[in-house]
């Protein structure tokens, strides 16, 4: 039965209305959650949306910070360098004082946004401190450091290549103005090399370090450091590599001739028979001759200096030798340099030459003296034990001794050679 029979054509009609309606309604409703679903995502990517760019813009915000920071950081760094290579110079050239201490006001790194002001201060038994801000724009860093002096004699050994100890060698410390016993000292000592190159260190069996072995900057220690049974604190590579100041003879009146010694003896320094103080040719001491040291003596020798078989320089009491040296150092057996003051601080030999510089020491007895020649090979043949410090391109110890490292050696003034100031701790504030 269809709806035109069961309601007639109008019934009919009305139903297929009433359908059509219904239909339509529910397309409707389906729009209407269609269209709020779209907003809903349109939102939700506005929303999204915004929070990256929120994002991006607070990581470009706290990266140009960062880089404002590392740059008030490098100016301060800066500053700071600056004003210990000055201070430096002015050691160099003798014109330190501590009346004047170096300041620096906000001064311009080239045409960059980075500035730096520096200030200097002496805090008594302290030290000196050294205060550098740094600023970019609106960051700003400060840099707090604490300075000391620093010597050419820090080490018991060290060297730019070789380091060869005999069998038996034994390295430890003392502390001259205390007493020459080591035990009276706790002083660890230190040999290095600047090299880290094979093999640039030989400790044969029975070597003993009371102390520290280092190498140059990323050295290996197993390859750079030959070890036959050695017995040492510890080994490790340096963080910074070795400055080797360079040295220069003072300006001393020309003496006009050679310091010679024939026969006998004679005497060099007040009342002598040759000036304490003055320039040479060189140094030559016949077999079995002496020449003998009087009061503080000071010589720059242009030339070699030839020490005969069994001939002495002797240190008289009270007496002190430095020799700023040109030339080679020649030593025939039995020939020894007698410091009877008994302090390493009384004989100092300043390796002056080129490289390749040849130093070869004879001592038939104790030596005590240190030298600092890092252009020459230092080789060093010793009846008896040694007592310094030792600066060379290449040290040999020719055979079995005991050395110690002066430890007196390292308080310095601002007039001695190589005497420079160092950053020794710092700290950002």
């Amino acid at each position: 039965m269809t709806l035109d029979n069961k309601y007639g054509t109008q019934g009919s009609d009305k139903m297929k209305q009433r359908i059509e309606n219904q239909v339509l309604a529910k397309d409707r409703k389906r729009s209407g959650s269609a269209l709020v679903l779209i907003v809903l995502v349109v939102l939700i990517s506005m929303a999204i949306g915004t929070g990256l760019l929120t994002m991006g813009t607070n990581a470009q915000v706290t990266s140009m910070r960062r880089v404002q920071d590392m740059q008030a950081r490098s100016a301060a760094d800066a500053g700071m360098e600056l004003v210990v290579q000055e201070i430096n110079n002015a050691v160099i050239n003798a014109a330190w004082s501590e009346a004047v201490l170096p300041t620096v006001n906000n001064a311009q790194i080239g045409s960059t946004d980075s500035y730096y002001s520096v200030k200097t201060a002496y805090l008594g038994t302290d030290g000196y401190y050294i205060y550098s801000n740094g600023t970019n724009n609106s960051r700003s860093r400060t840099v707090i450091a604490n300075l000391r002096l620093k010597g050419l004699f820090e080490e018991a050994v060290l060297c730019r290549n070789n380091i060869t100890l005999k069998s038996g060698t034994t390295i430890d410390a003392v502390d001259s103005d205390i007493s020459m016993d080591p035990a009276d000292c706790d002083e660890k000592v230190v040999i290095g090399t600047n090299s880290v190159d094979s093999d640039m260190i030989t400790l044969n069996n029975g070597v003993t370090v009371d102390g520290d072995v280092v190498v140059g900057v990323g050295g290996d220690v197993d390859s750079v450091i030959k070890d036959l049974g050695a017995t040492v604190d510890t080994k490790y590579a340096m963080s910074s590599d070795v400055e080797f100041p360079p040295v220069s003879p003072p300006s001393l009146p020309g003496l006009g001739t050679s310091i010679a010694v024939k026969t006998g003896e004679k005497t060099v320094g007040s009342g002598g028979d040759y000036p304490g103080v003055g320039r040479v040719a060189g140094i030559r001491l016949r077999n079995g001759t002496t020449l003998r040291v009087v009061g503080d003596c000071t010589l720059y020798v242009t030339g070699d200096v030839d020490m005969g078989q069994s001939s002495e320089i002797t240190l008289e009491p009270g007496a002190s030798l430095t020799i700023y040296l040109d030339g080679d150092w020649i030593s025939d057996n039995n020939s020894s340099i007698n410091n009877t003051p008994g302090k390493p601080t009384n004989f100092k030999l300043y390796g002056t030459g080129p490289l390749g510089q040849e130093i070869d020491l004879k001592a038939k007895s104790d030596f005590l003296g240190s030298i600092y020649a890092p252009n020459a090979d230092l080789t060093i043949f010793s009846g008896g034990d040694l007592f310094g410090s030792f600066t060379a391109n290449n040290f040999e110890l020719k055979n079995p001794a005991r050395f110690y490292y002066d430890a007196a050696l390292k308080e310095v003034d601002v007039t001695d050679e190589g005497a420079r100031f160092v950053v020794s701790r710092w700290y950002e504030n």
